[in-house]
């Protein structure tokens, strides 16, 4: 049988139980099929388990054949480093690949896969009693503090109803919106909602971006964001940032004019450096390009993202003088929160763990769905999967339509008038912060050193907000990544020079099934890491030394 002969010319580990195989397992079949209009009552996972392959001793070779048997196997793999591989399995694909790893590198960290999904799906209907607890808390003990004062006495009168925020109030940062992940009906009408409350504040001026349709129809949104400089209420030019004492071993930090925030250990040290761009940027648009959702199980990357941007706002609306608002002036940040709606929707409704776009790709077992982040045209090539594999890259590189789509944005950016300066992919997991080149280290950026500097800076800035580690590097030192990446197309071909690919929380507990209550905190530090690389940028390029 030729899976089977091709399986044992591959692998010099292969035992005689994969020669029981008659043809690959295909483990995107689906399980069962219920009701598929209610989140999680799609696809179950009930003998399902991830298993952490430990490679760390193995050679670069081994590591391909491990990844050829996957492949072949059409398997589904959650994370990839240097040192270890996540994988799902059932519990058939489990015996296969027992045989292949030695029993010591080869272990279970999700045992029940199911109960798991069910624990991180949200419900389908919010009892308002849970809405906004922890706020509801603060405000009630308020309340209390403000009845009792200056009484004598242990017996106050009874609390009166706990104060409920409506989630679409953006007026302050701690609209529950934040705590729950949502219909792309919902992300709509935040973007909307963002529109309605912050444009024209200050000079604030806010785009919705229809940048093209997917294959089933969805159109692919975004929300673009500029203060005006002669708007209502505009901050003063930017201001130049002084230099550091050469003679500090230790130079202080750098922060912007006037940040309330210039005492976080996290505000960069822009030291003296010998280089700096020399591109000429005198007088055009610089466009910050923050974009999440590839893979449609990945849900905290969409909810960081909006996150982000209602920081953004927020703050520059109303501190005059802070990083926010100064940072608007010279760039324009631009969320695309959701580029793959039909796998996000996919995911939410039928099919929990499902990675691709849904587009039809042909072939055999009428598999669907193209993995995004391999279809980028950057060294991009045929993959030896097929179709049904979950890291499908297509025929052809911009074959998906949401690749094309984000790809002519991004290369019109001079019919726009503007320059895309800085591009961060957002993904979970595995709490990362990557720099071009994925597919190859033989592929070296020469901006390498500038890259990895800020990027250390980020991952630091994201650890003192949360406490939660970040390791920074170079993509294909850090995971085990395919050609056709989209931080590879950015910086190879639009020549975006500070391109990057963030991996969010977290390390393996939960992997793509975060719940709710860890977005705020995830968001929270990837806004902290994205307002340290704006903060570089602007001090190396808008305001050199």
């Amino acid at each position: 049988m030729r899976a089977q002969a091709l399986v044992l010319a591959i692998l010099s580990l292969a035992t005689p139980t994969i020669a029981s195989i008659d043809k690959p397992y295909n483990s995107q079949q689906p399980f069962t099929s219920t009701n598929s209009g209610i989140v999680g009552q799609g696809d179950r996972y009930d003998d399902q388990q991830v298993w952490r392959i430990d490679w760390s001793d193995y050679s670069d070779v081994n590591k391909q054949d491990i990844m050829n048997v996957i492949e072949l196997l059409n398997l589904d793999v959650w994370h990839s480093t240097q040192s270890s591989l996540d994988v799902r399995l059932s519990a058939k694909e489990k015996d296969i690949m027992g045989n292949i790893i030695p029993s010591e590198s080869f272990h279970p960290f999700i045992s029940d896969l199911q109960s798991l999904v069910e624990e991180s799906l949200n419900p389908g209907e919010e009892n308002p009693e849970d809405i906004d607890e922890k706020f509801s808390e603060i405000s009630e003990g308020l309340r209390k503090k403000k009845k009792n004062k200056g009484k004598k006495g242990k017996n106050p009168k009874p609390s009166i109803p706990p104060i409920q925020i409506d989630p679409f109030n953006l007026t302050t940062i701690d609209t529950p919106f934040h705590d729950k992940f949502h219909t792309l009906k919902e992300i709509d009408k935040f973007g909307r909602t963002l529109i309605e409350t912050f444009n024209g504040t200050r000079g604030i001026e806010i785009t919705e971006l229809n940048l093209g349709k997917t294959f089933e129809g969805r159109i692919i949104k975004g929300w673009s964001v500029k203060m005006n400089p002669n708007g209502n209420g505009s901050i003063p030019n930017p201001q130049p940032i002084p230099e550091p004492d050469p003679n500090d071993p230790e130079p202080d930090p750098r922060p912007l004019p006037d940040d309330p925030d210039h005492d976080d250990p996290a505000t960069p040290a822009f030291e003296k450096r010998l280089w700096k761009s020399d591109d000429d940027l005198d007088g055009m648009e610089l466009e910050f390009v923050i974009q999440a959702g590839q893979h449609g199980r990945e849900w905290v990357g969409p909810s960081s993202a909006l996150y982000f941007l209602h920081h953004l706002l927020l703050r520059a609306t109303t501190e005059p003088n802070s990083d926010p608002a100064i940072l608007l002036k010279s760039f324009r940040f631009t969320v695309i929160p959701q580029i793959n709606p039909d796998g996000y929707e996919y995911s939410r409704t039928k099919s929990r763990l499902w990675r691709k776009n849904r587009q039809d790709v042909g072939g055999k077992g009428n598999c669907l769905g193209i993995d995004l982040n391999s279809n980028w045209g950057y060294k991009w090539r045929a993959s030896k999967s097929t179709a049904c594999s979950e890291g499908y890259g297509g025929k052809e590189a911009f074959e998906a339509y949401e690749t094309k789509a984000i790809s002519e944005y991004l290369s019109s950016a001079a019919e726009r008038g503007n320059r895309v300066r800085a591009f961060v992919d957002l993904h979970s997991y595995g709490q990362l912060f990557m720099f071009p080149f994925a597919h190859s280290c033989d592929d070296f950026p020469p901006d390498a050193e500038m890259l990895m500097e800020a990027g250390l800076g980020v991952a630091k800035a994201m650890r003192t907000k949360q406490g939660e580690g970040y390791e920074a590097g170079q993509a294909c030192d850090l995971t085990y990544r395919a050609p056709g990446d989209a931080i590879d197309y950015t910086y190879g071909i639009t020549d975006v020079r500070w391109s990057y690919s963030a991996e969010l929380r977290d390390t393996g507990t939960y992997g793509f099934m975060l719940p709710p209550k860890l977005i705020r905190p995830t968001a929270d530090e990837l806004t902290a890491g994205l307002m340290y690389l704006a903060k570089f940028i602007y001090a190396l390029e808008v305001n050199p030394p």
